[in-house]
């Protein structure tokens, strides 16, 4: 049987060829499994384990990739994508590399979803799924952040390989190469879409997908340890405890009797630690968390001594707005780089006019709104710098 009519049989089935060619079946079937078999050894081919399936008509692969393949296979086609945001491929390399150096820690990537864009095969029989190397490209559609943080993360680790000063170091590190590129992360192929349906593909993976809130992504954080020290201090300080956090909306009604949100908790620290936040934003680890937790904990308690007993009545303090508690950790970070004291710092925070019905707000972007007649900013940083610039003039004597 010619190679022409073996290409035929693989269009049209084995029994429509038999019936073309009037060949025997069992060499029928034999050839065509020779040449799979063929199609899947040749070096340009690489082979992986998975099952295959239909959805709305479309052939779907499952399989599992390693991360040293990523490079390789997939790809980022720009036209079918949104714009790759550097800073999150730098938090995932950085997330990446903890996994291996740190073994304390927990790190998990979900499946990433692709579409084939050339030659791909697959042997039922063997359950294998053969990509051809040379021709054919994987077109990543959800998942791009965690492939270029692996890619980075195993370049890194590269890097400080070749300038390794020592074999033990260069040892190591190699070790934590050959780790990584053994790891796998779940696969989804689509084959046979165009391009308008890879787009469709993209908007459905994201658009339909219901994102977690803020709140439950720091109530469930494990490895991020700014969240960690969120959920600890809302346990223990006394001040929390006291005016009470709300762990799950995004807002406190009128009807709701916490203060303060889990967020702006968060936020809290953030800010209240900004340089170092953004050198790196893991500055905070196992191994300096305690200290942290003692600073911010003491400072929660310095500033809440230094604010009205009666915070926690609605429509009274600018306080219960998120924004505040912002302002002022943005303010401590500023007056502690200009190593300001304790005591000048608290002193302002205890003279500033926090009620909402203060004129002095308007002086720093505060308005009544034209809705309900109560003062608002213009959006969440305006009410931020308001408060912050306040605290400041008032530290410096303005």
């Amino acid at each position: 049987m010619t190679s022409k009519q073996i290409k035929l049989m693989e269009k049209v089935g084995i029994q429509m060829a038999k019936q073309l060619y009037n060949e025997p079946m069992q060499e029928v079937e034999a050839m065509l499994k020779a040449k799979r078999d063929h199609d899947m050894k040749v070096q340009q081919y690489a082979t992986l384990s998975g099952i295959k399936g239909k959805q709305f008509g479309n052939d779907i692969f499952t399989t599992l990739i390693k991360f040293k393949d990523l490079r390789t296979f997939l790809d980022v086609f720009p036209n079918v994508q949104r714009n790759t945001v550097a800073r999150k491929v730098s938090k995932i390399k950085t997330y990446t590399i903890s996994g291996v150096t740190d073994k304390s820690t927990m790190r998990f990537f979900p499946s990433v979803t692709a579409t084939a864009r050339g030659n791909v095969f697959y042997d039922e029989s063997s359950k294998q799924l053969a990509i051809d190397t040379q021709n054919s490209k994987l077109s990543l559609n959800d998942g791009q952040h965690r492939h270029f943080g692996v890619c980075e993360a195993l370049r890194e680790l590269e890097g400080r390989s070749n300038k390794a000063k020592d074999q033990a170091t260069r040892q190591q590190i190699n070790d934590y190469i050959r780790e990584l590129e053994e790891m796998v992360i779940p696969l989804t192929i689509f084959a046979g879409l165009n391009e308008i349906e890879e787009s469709q593909l993209f908007y459905d993976t994201n658009a339909k997908a219901q994102r977690p809130s803020r709140s439950a992504t720091i109530r469930l954080a494990q490895t991020d340890y700014i969240a960690k020290l969120s959920r600890e201090l809302t346990e223990q300080n006394m001040y929390l405890k006291r005016y009470g956090v709300e762990m799950d909306k995004m807002s406190i009604q009128r009807n709701n009797s916490n203060f303060i949100l889990l967020t702006t908790v968060y936020e809290f620290i953030k800010r209240l630690f900004w340089s170092e936040y953004k050198k790196d934003i893991d500055f905070l680890n196992s191994k300096n968390y305690g200290l942290y937790k003692t600073i911010v904990d003491n400072t929660l308690d310095m500033v809440f001594k230094n604010l009205p007993t009666d915070l926690h009545i609605k429509g009274k303090y600018l306080l219960e707005k998120n924004y505040a508690l912002k302002g002022v950790a943005k303010f401590i970070h500023w007056a502690k780089l200009n190593k300001i004291d304790d005591k000048d710092i608290m002193a302002a925070i205890k003279s500033e006019e926090w009620e909402m019905d203060s004129k002095h707000w308007y002086n720093f972007g505060g308005r009544l709104s034209e809705i309900n007649g109560i003062l608002a900013f213009n959006g969440g940083e305006a009410g931020i710098s308001a408060v912050y610039n306040s605290l400041k003039n008032r530290v410096e004597g303005k």
